[in-house]
């Protein structure tokens, strides 16, 4: 396409629109998709890293207003690849919604980056057949005033049969996955996604078959609710309105697990010495009903998670401060100041005195992280969240999605360490796995234990000791040799330890765990039974 003429004045029919790197193209209003178009940029890698991508930007419309970019009506299906979609416009107006379905049969999202929108990135209106949402970056949907609600990076008010959300990284956003449903319909997989800084909760799990594993939520639902307030509040809405019909709820199907929910700790502290009548969400599920699911339906499982877990990022962007004080700001509204508190981070896309947009790209953020222990929590003994910031890892995990995604499925009907209605939602936390110091006393020599109790399920405790301090890692191995798990990588004093080793997230079997330090490597089998 012609960066010198308005995308939708090009787009005339149904085909593949390349545009380039280095270049901005324009809309001047909505294009309307009624045929199966492709929008496309050069091939990379990934968005988060790309060298000056392509950026598609729109203009104000005549009274000043921001314009969405793209509805998709009857006969149209969209796929965008490897691009910049920025809804700022050049007099700072924030657009509402960037692509809508309204009638079409879906839409393909990959490698592309959304920032600065309202309302939602995403939404669909229509059924469809297809919406995959891969390899994305999300920034900066929030609305700009006190109200936390908006910034969607996927709106379902319908679903098509087959979403897929699989490595996105969404940063700063008022919600993430709703709203309201049917979606009976649907098959939702929502894998290996890292999500930062979500002003409210309420993320929907109304499918017909749900998968939600691997993903981070980290500072979510950080505006809380207060003690009263309606269960919408809570951190995950659920089939409430079909918990008196075992016909209804026989045909869904859940599995969450070995996700990590964490916040920072200054957040957690606002709400202990701060929040009055107001509380951070200690309601994971809507409705109380979410008991009845787990008893009469044997395919609604709500598995192992991790909690508290700080997972060191490389950087995340500080906007911590602006953060806090929209948080004392919305609970107390006679404290407010004229201007609402901007917790966003600079937008990726901004505007020269000449009206042309300019880009500062890759984002200010690395989200990858250096705690050992959540690095292989996966189910399938990857990273946790976006993969896009673990290569390697990624690597891995696609070359053998089918099997995981297979595994998955089987975990609704076999999954270990499950919600038992009545009970504490179970949950892994630092203090559960962190290696334990047993005796300060100086052992004679090295030595590796024999995990206890053997065979096991799904915990077992191993016990080493070192006469020397120095740098210990203990790694869990499967049958084929494969680490799937790394439980310690840190320097540890002399004396005698022990851990306690969680295989929720393992299937049955074979392992071995190894000892290693400078002066010693040594090794024992252990046998998994679920």
């Amino acid at each position: 396409m012609d960066p010198n003429q308005f995308v939708n004045d090009q787009i005339t029919g149904p085909g593949v629109y390349l545009v380039e790197s280095g270049n901005s193209y324009a809309f001047d209003g909505r294009l309307d998709v009624v045929w199966d178009i492709t929008i496309e940029g050069p091939a990379v890698d990934w968005i988060g890293t790309a060298t000056n991508p392509p950026v598609l930007v729109n203009t104000p419309a005549e009274d000043g207003t921001a314009r969405q970019f793209i509805e998709i009506g009857t006969g149209g299906k969209l796929t965008v690849k490897n691009l910049i979609m920025s809804g700022l416009h050049s007099n700072d107006a924030v657009v509402g919604t960037i692509i809508a379905n309204v009638g079409g049969d879906g839409f393909i999202l990959d490698n592309v980056a959304f920032v600065d929108f309202q309302d939602f990135a995403t939404r669909n209106q229509f059924v469809g057949s297809e919406m995959s949402i891969t390899n994305c970056i999300f920034i900066n949907g929030v609305r700009l005033s006190y109200s936390p609600w908006g910034g969607f990076p996927l709106r379902m008010d319908v679903a098509c049969d087959k979403v897929t959300l699989e490595n996105n990284t969404v940063f700063n956003s008022g919600r993430l996955l709703g709203n309201s449903g049917p979606w009976h319909n649907a098959t939702v997989h929502e894998l290996h996604c890292t999500y930062g800084n979500q002003g409210v909760n309420g993320h929907e799990q109304r499918a017909y078959e749900m998968i939600q594993a691997n993903n981070i939520f980290y500072n979510y639902g950080f505006l809380g609710r207060k003690f009263n307030a309606n269960t919408y509040d809570a951190s995950f809405t659920t089939w409430n309105y079909f918990a008196d019909s075992k016909d209804k709820l026989d045909s869904i199907s859940l599995y969450m697990g070995q996700n990590l929910l964490a916040k920072q700790p200054e957040i957690l502290n606002w709400y202990e010495t701060s929040g009055g009548d107001s509380i951070l969400n200690s309601l994971l599920w809507e409705h109380p009903d979410v008991d009845s699911f787990v008893t009469i339906d044997d395919n609604y499982r709500i598995g192992t998670n991790y909690a508290e877990f700080d997972p060191g990022f490389a950087d995340f962007p500080n906007v911590l401060d602006k953060q806090l004080q929209f948080i004392a700001e919305y609970w107390d509204a006679s404290i407010r100041g004229t201007d609402w508190p901007d917790w966003k981070i600079p937008s990726p896309v901004t505007y020269n005195g000449d009206g042309l947009p300019v880009l500062s790209w890759p984002p200010a953020m690395d989200l990858s992280y250096s705690n050992s222990y959540l690095q292989t929590a996966g189910t399938d003994g990857l990273p946790l969240g976006d993969l896009n910031w673990f290569p390697t890892a990624k690597a891995s995990y696609l070359s053998n999605k089918t099997a995981i995604v297979a595994a998955l499925r089987d975990s609704i009907a076999n999954a270990k360490g499950l919600y038992v209605p009545g009970t504490p939602t179970p949950m892994i936390t630092p203090g559960t796995v962190d290696v334990k110091l047993e005796d300060a006393a100086v052992p004679n020599s090295f030595s590796l234990e024999q995990n206890y109790p053997n065979p096991f399920n799904p915990t077992t405790s191993i016990r080493f000791s070192l006469p020397e301090a120095g740098n210990v890692t203990l790694s869990i191995f499967n049958a084929l040799g494969q680490q799937v798990a790394k439980i310690v990588d840190k320097e540890l004093k002399a004396g005698s330890y022990s851990y306690n080793f969680d295989a929720s997230n393992l299937a049955s079997g074979v392992y071995v765990y190894q000892l290693s330090t400078k002066n010693f490597t040594n090794s024992k089998k252990m046998l998994l039974m679920k």
